[in-house]
């Protein structure tokens, strides 16, 4: 069988599996999925295993900003974070492309959710799409110092929801912030509370140019990195988990159990906020880097 170039290698297993799914497909079929590099191109050669078909109602830019929003959001809050009805789920970024997904999870399996946001004129367009969520869910980052009592005070609105919450603190915490704001969320996990990473865009440059100003900005902030005792964690009874999903592409058969579990259950298409033709990549990645976006990012070949 011609399997074509891959940018790694797949041991027989995996492309075993892969052949058994593709009797799922036809010539034709509009379907959605993931790959590892080379996505921004006008045809790609995928394992079938990585692939699913789209919602007859989805269009392609839909299809485009489904999977690797949601495997990270589903694959952090279930497989990680062992979310589960009534829990408490704090959101860094949460009109992100994965902030708004996890928020989708979160609302299907449950789960209470406090978040946070970059700008003031985020906060409407979250209530426009989730009309559940209330606004005293909705934290807009100003400074570090202040996070902490923000967290607080919406933590003390979910525990007057009794119904929903009967315990103070937050069980999982999805993070691809990190920086100064660490260590405010970190410090309000429960006991048997999860902390789990998936970036840092707030220790990552902002600018295209990178001027000395922009390097000891830089080198200042992986000097005072978030660190962790270790002799502290027992003690609090928490975990700390990080992850990149490039290593969920190697076990084929836990990606494939989490993109059935996905489809099953039947999340609306994800919010789409910026499209940019492929000629227009360097403007698309400046405003993706920008903190000024809402939803998915992207881009037309």
């Amino acid at each position: 069988m011609n399997r074509g170039g891959q940018l790694v290698k797949l041991d027989p297993r995996v492309w075993a599996l892969a052949e058994t799914h593709s009797q799922s497909f036809t010539v034709g079929d509009r379907v959605y999925g993931c790959m590892r590099f080379g996505a921004c191109a006008s045809y790609v050669n995928v394992p079938a295993h990585q692939i699913r078909k789209m919602p007859n109602n989805w269009n392609f830019s839909q299809g485009a900003a489904f999977t690797a929003q949601t495997l990270t959001s589903y694959y952090a809050l279930k497989e990680l974070g062992n979310i589960r009805s009534g829990k408490v789920v704090f959101i860094h970024s949460l009109a992100g492309g994965c902030g708004m997904q996890a928020l989708k999870i979160c609302e299907k399996l449950g789960a209470s959710v406090i978040g946070t946001v970059g700008r003031p004129e985020k906060v409407l367009k979250l209530l426009e799409r989730f009309p559940h969520l209330s606004i005293e869910q909705i934290i807009v980052r100003t400074t570090a110092k202040e996070l902490g009592g923000q967290i607080d005070t919406a933590l003390g609105y979910l525990q007057h929801k009794a119904s929903i919450v009967s315990h103070s603190g937050i069980d999982i915490v999805m993070d691809a912030v990190l920086g100064d704001w660490f260590q405010p969320v970190y410090d309000r996990l429960r006991p048997g509370g999860r902390y789990i990473v998936y970036g840092a865009a707030d220790m990552t440059p902002n600018s295209n140019k990178l001027g000395w100003n922009e390097w000891l900005r830089l080198g200042y902030q992986w000097l005072l990195r978030p660190k962790l005792d270790l002799l502290e964690v027992p003690s609090k009874n928490v975990g700390v988990m990080g992850f990149n999903l490039i290593h969920l592409l190697n076990d084929a058969e836990l990606l494939l159990l989490l993109m059935e579990e996905m489809e099953a259950l039947s999340l609306e298409p994800p919010h789409v906020g910026h499209e940019f033709e492929f000629s227009e990549l360097v403007p698309a990645l400046s405003l993706f880097r920008s903190g000024k976006t809402t939803g998915k990012v992207v881009l037309k070949v």
